[in-house]
């Protein structure tokens, strides 16, 4: 052990006559693969900390980038025209809405990594917060002309009745955002083994094979262009894997180019 100087990652022994020496032999060589893996996670949990603080500084600079912009040319009088200004401040509004979106996002994504928010739960009827978010999605399904059919068995979960507004809202998002015009999103909420069962599945664009790894990335978007353009933060797939990580449930998906996306969220009731 004093031979290797402390880098314990080619430790080896012989094999000794006397079977205590080979248990402490045998325990030290296990403690130290322990510890190579544990510095191993520290490691790439501090270069996945170092890409969030990067990402979320350049998704924060590019509207308050934009804000300062329009601010300045407000206050420098140069704009006269009554239009161009209440366009100007609709598109400063719009941008602390945006700002205002990606911090409540962060700070989710926080407290429930820390699991340091005391959640207020109940018991959910499931079918009502389904409804309640099928109807705030409404518009938007019209704007992209996207079509929802929902099914949901009637079942009642023991959780923070926020939080599956939360994950139900993204995956639907999702769905009609990255859906084609005259689109379909079927979405079903049942029981099957004491779990609950959501699937979403659209037959919009789909997502390529390269990008399925890692739509569950903060901040990792498949179109950088088209996500920006619909206005999300790039965190809600994010958001909706933690929510099931939370209640000790799992998140899979399925997709196929041009012919849609599946989603399934299994929680144990």
């Amino acid at each position: 052990m004093l031979k290797v100087n402390g880098d314990y990652t080619e430790l080896t022994f012989e094999t000794y006559q006397y079977p205590e020496i080979n248990i402490i032999a045998e325990t030290t060589t296990e403690m130290s693969k322990n510890v190579k893996e544990y510095l191993n996670q520290i490691e790439l949990e501090r270069q996945i900390r170092q890409e969030f603080f990067s990402n979320a500084s350049h998704e924060l600079k590019t509207p308050i980038t934009s804000v300062q912009g329009y601010a300045e040319l407000l206050e420098s009088g140069i704009i006269q025209d009554e239009e161009q200004k209440k366009d100007f401040i609709r598109r400063i509004k719009k941008e602390a809405v945006h700002m205002t979106s990606l911090i409540n996002d962060i700070l989710m994504i926080s407290r429930l990594e820390t699991k340091e928010a005391e959640m207020v739960c109940q018991d959910v009827r499931m079918s009502i917060v389904l409804d309640d978010v099928l109807e705030s999605l409404k518009p938007l399904a019209a704007f992209h002309e996207v079509l929802i059919h929902a099914d949901c068995k009637p079942l009642c979960i023991y959780a923070n009745a926020r939080q599956m507004t939360e994950l139900l809202s993204n995956l639907l998002s999702n769905a009609i955002k990255y859906n084609k015009p005259g689109g379909e999103v079927w979405v079903t909420i049942t029981e099957e083994d004491k779990e609950m069962i959501i699937r979403v599945r659209d037959n919009g664009m789909g997502i390529p094979k390269e990008s399925l790894g890692r739509i569950f990335e903060r901040f990792y978007r498949v179109d950088k262009g088209r996500s920006r353009k619909q206005g999300g933060t790039g965190l809600g797939l994010s958001i909706v894997k933690h929510i099931a990580g939370y209640y000790h449930g799992t998140i899979t998906v399925q997709s196929e180019l041009e012919a849609g996306t599946e989603f399934t969220v299994k929680i144990p009731i």
